[in-house]
């Protein structure tokens, strides 16, 4: 008797149980089935749409989910779609919401003996998105003597060990700062003035000097000092006597030596002068016709003519770093950081076209350089080509092609024999403000309306302008970072941090850089370093907050890819969708 009352609760319990684990079951299915539905009305396929095609997709993505699982009936779903804004001042784009809620009866086995013949289950899935902007970036790019930096360490030590600084400036005099480019033979390379003229018969062409036995070599390493030497013979006369009849032979060598010599200059250029000596030597042999012959030799004066052969400029950083094969064998040059910014440059116009084309959205790319502002001119800025539709750049697309070539400097300080700038070349300040004048102010960036304007900055962040300041951005700079963001315009910054290495056994460096950054790795002195990288710090206040509110600042320094860290920036200062709920 009780064991029979007693089966009738356990019936009850087990069959609930068993019903309600069904219910949970469907539950997670029918959830999954709204996390799927909310993401398809903010994919990139749907964020631009209007009207119900965004929740018609999540209605659709529902139901084809739900009809798959069974076990269920009288489903219930709701679609919402709202819109705001994501962030505040600095957003790219307004933000779309979807949330899809369900509820639906999960069907009783035991409907039965529980006297319920279904569980309700419910559930809600929220998903965002910033609805992809049309964007039009601004891509501003230093070109300052600073980036004629070795992009890794390897090549930092190369170029080191060669000329003793890091740095491959472009000169025309750099024994005047001490550089010295020679080969593993110690000679020195001199180059041809025509050198970098294009067409010219002595393009390309250098030579090599050995300081202490004064010769000059070719590129080669073949004496350019020959000897050579030429005989005359006379016509052979007959003389003395019908009775002691003589034969007179006269013979007339001349030797001529070539020699070339150089006269350095510390104000121009290099002169090699070539110089031709000849010395002739008269023979004359007198033969009888009995007996022996009598010969004399006379040397003459000797003569000699000069003319200029050419002229030159000692090699300097510069071409040691794209000729470095040519004297030490390998590698064929050292790429340079300059080098990586333009092949990033390039590179980032198909991934942003790719980016373009997989969210339905216009890009437009507009370069500049940056550096000093010379003579007759009002920026420091360069503007390299029109603002242009990414998808219009062509797959052939280099930025080398827009990019102005590297200045000769005459010396360190001075662009020109009469120009000297106190070594005043990277003009953030009046960049800043250039920019902000260039870029108008930026709009939604939804179809029909302005684009969102981003402004990218590619920099070693040290200020150095004709004020002759020397350091990170100041609170005057940040003024001019503040006007630009509050025409909505982003600011992302890809900070190209000086390296110890570059900065090792250079008084200047040491005094002037080393401070605004903390201390370096070993082996490398730390005693003129600062306590942080203010350079970091004053960057980081002058770019705008990324979606998490970090600042939109990527950092690069020894041996780490501009094209990566380019691409990566331009990737955080774009949203894509994201599952919140």
């Amino acid at each position: 008797m009780i064991m029979g009352f007693a089966i009738i609760p356990l019936t009850f319990a087990t069959g609930f149980g068993i019903d309600y684990a069904r219910a949970m079951r469907l539950q997670t299915h029918l959830n999954s089935a709204a996390d799927a539905a909310a993401l398809a009305a903010v994919s990139p396929a749907m964020i631009l749409r209007t009207g119900t095609d965004p929740s018609d997709a999540a209605y659709a993505m529902f139901d084809a989910q739900a009809l798959a699982i069974g076990g269920y009936q009288g489903i219930q779903r709701t679609v919402t779609i709202t819109a705001s804004a994501s962030g505040s001042g600095q957003t790219l784009a307004a933000l779309r919401t979807a949330t899809v809620s369900y509820t639906a009866q999960s069907i009783n086995i035991f409907g039965g003996i529980l006297g319920a013949t279904t569980l309700t289950v419910r559930g809600t899935a929220t998903a965002n998105a910033a609805q992809p902007p049309n964007v039009d970036f601004y891509l501003a790019m230093d070109n300052s003597p600073s980036m004629l930096l070795p992009a890794t360490s390897d090549g930092i030590s190369k170029i080191q060990k060669v000329t003793g600084c890091a740095f491959s400036c472009h000169e025309s005099l750099p024994h005047n700062d001490s550089i010295n480019v020679t080969n593993s033979a110690g000679l020195q390379v001199l180059l041809s003035s025509s050198y970098y003229t294009a067409g010219a018969s002595n393009q390309n062409v250098y030579y090599l000097y050995n300081p202490t036995t004064k010769l000059l070599f070719d590129s080669s390493q073949k004496p350019l000092n020959p000897a050579s030497s030429s005989s005359v013979s006379g016509p052979s006369t007959t003389g003395g006597t019908w009775l002691n009849p003589t034969t007179t032979t006269t013979t007339v060598t001349t030797a001529t030596v070539v020699t070339y010599s150089i006269t350095d200059s510390n104000s121009g250029p290099v002169t090699i002068t070539k110089t031709t000596a000849s010395t002739p030597t008269t023979v004359v042999k007198i033969t009888p016709p009995f007996g022996t012959s009598t010969t004399t030799s006379t040397t003459g004066s000797t003569s000699s003519s000069s003319s200029t052969y050419d002229t030159g400029y000692w090699a300097d950083g510069y071409w040691l770093t794209h000729n470095y094969g040519l004297l030490y064998g390998s590698p064929a040059s050292i790429t340079l950081r300059k080098d990586d910014v333009v092949s990033a440059a390039s590179q980032l116009i198909p991934f942003a076209a790719n980016q373009a084309q997989q969210f339905k959205v216009t890009y437009q790319a507009q370069m500049f350089s940056f550096d000093w502002t010379r003579s007759g001119n009002t920026s420091p800025v360069k503007t390299l080509n029109t603002l242009t539709n990414v998808a219009s750049y062509g797959s052939n697309f280099s930025a080398a092609s827009l990019f102005p070539n590297d200045d000769l400097w005459w010396q360190n300080s001075q662009p020109t024999s009469t120009t000297n700038t106190n070594d005043q070349a990277t003009e953030i300040s009046n960049m800043l403000t250039t920019m902000n004048g260039l870029i108008p102010t930026a709009g939604s960036g939804a179809p029909g309306v302005t684009p969102q304007k981003i402004l990218f900055l590619v920099t070693d962040g040290m200020v150095d302008q004709p004020s002759r300041y020397f350091g990170p951005l100041r609170s005057s700079d940040q003024t001019i970072c503040t006007a630009i963001k509050a025409k909505g315009i982003k600011i992302a910054i890809l900070y190209t941090q000086y390296l110890p290495e570059a900065l090792a056994n250079d008084a200047w460096s040491q005094t002037n850089v080393a401070p605004f950054l903390p201390p370096p790795p070993a082996p490398y002195s730390g005693s003129s370093a600062g306590t942080s990288d203010k350079v970091l710090t004053a960057l980081q206040q002058c770019a705008s907050p990324g979606t998490n509110g970090a600042a939109l600042v990527q950092t690069v320094t020894a041996n780490d890819s501009i094209i990566t860290a380019l691409q990566q920036l331009f990737s955080t200062a774009l949203q894509t969708s994201r599952l919140v709920q």
